[in-house]
């Protein structure tokens, strides 16, 4: 697959920041595997040797903790604490990356300088810094997509979770996001299939929004992924041999040269450019 390059605007672009990638990893309904992908990608990741932190900023119904089968020790609110040690924050997880568990109720309420402020944080303790948005688009969303490096959309073919997708990042653009995106296609019957409806979002994109959606993979519809949910183990580790951790491992592998690690010597923009050409 052939990767064409997206635009360089966007906050920072042709700057080097000092720490890791932000990947605002969003979705236009509820349903469509957001945090699944999310987790499975961080874990898929981490096993290469990055230091992966999985930032569950769903204030709805945030669920990466049921998903690890681990119990939140502390919420990601008390990052705005500037006293308080990242590391206290941080939940290491058996599985090799950190997770910065659900917020509480406050979390609804946090500002666009305090949504910055915790990705701010963040940043400079991971090589990826992966963060679960809730469904739909709200104001939260905005402020982390436009603090992202890229932002991950996950749809599924059903029209509309593709019409969802497209508004939010409609809304996305009408709130000053002008970075990277990136596409995902859960659920497919197959890779044609995927492959189809992401070409159908990125060309609503580009002739209405005048935004390029690179494509970066599909997953097969596999009945192991419910499976793994209700065993509360990532489809990646329970079931690694089948079809939807296969194309899993193929979506990490698209994100890995970005994702920090060593050897590090170019620097993000750099990489990052080399992902989207």
């Amino acid at each position: 697959m052939q990767l064409r390059a997206a635009s360089a605007r966007g906050a920072g672009a042709g700057e080097e920041h000092s720490g890791g990638l932000v990947v605002a990893v969003v979705g236009g309904k509820g349903g469509v595997g957001k945090t699944n992908v999310a987790l499975n990608v961080g874990l898929e990741l981490a096993q290469r040797g990055r230091r992966v932190i999985l930032l569950d900023a769903d204030c709805g119904v945030a669920n990466a903790d049921i998903l690890l089968n681990v119990t939140p020790r502390a919420a990601l609110d008390e990052l705005l604490d500037p006293t308080r040690p990242v590391d206290e924050v941080l939940m290491p997880t058996a599985c090799g990356l950190a997770l910065v568990c659900r917020p509480d109720q406050r979390g609804h309420g946090l500002r666009p300088a305090e949504w910055r402020y915790v990705i701010r944080r963040l940043r400079p303790c991971g090589d990826l810094v992966l963060v679960d948005c809730g469904s739909g688009i709200g104001a939260g969303v905005v402020t982390v997509a436009r603090t992202a490096d890229l932002v991950l959309a996950i749809t599924t073919p059903e029209p509309t979770a593709l019409a969802d997708t497209y508004a939010t990042l409609k809304i996305l653009c009408q709130g000053g996001y002008e970075g990277r995106v990136g596409c995902v296609v859960n659920m497919a019957a197959d890779a044609a299939e995927a492959a189809a409806v992401a070409g159908r979002l990125a060309g609503a994109a580009a002739r209405f929004l005048g935004l390029t959606v690179t494509y970066l993979g599909g997953i097969r519809l596999d009945r192991h992924v419910p499976r793994a949910v209700r065993a509360r183990v990532p489809v990646v580790l329970r079931y690694p041999r089948c079809r939807a951790s296969a194309c899993l491992r193929a979506i990490s592998a698209q994100l890995a040269p970005v994702a920090g690690g060593p050897p590090r010597a170019a620097g993000l923009w750099t990489r990052m450019a080399g992902l989207f050409l």
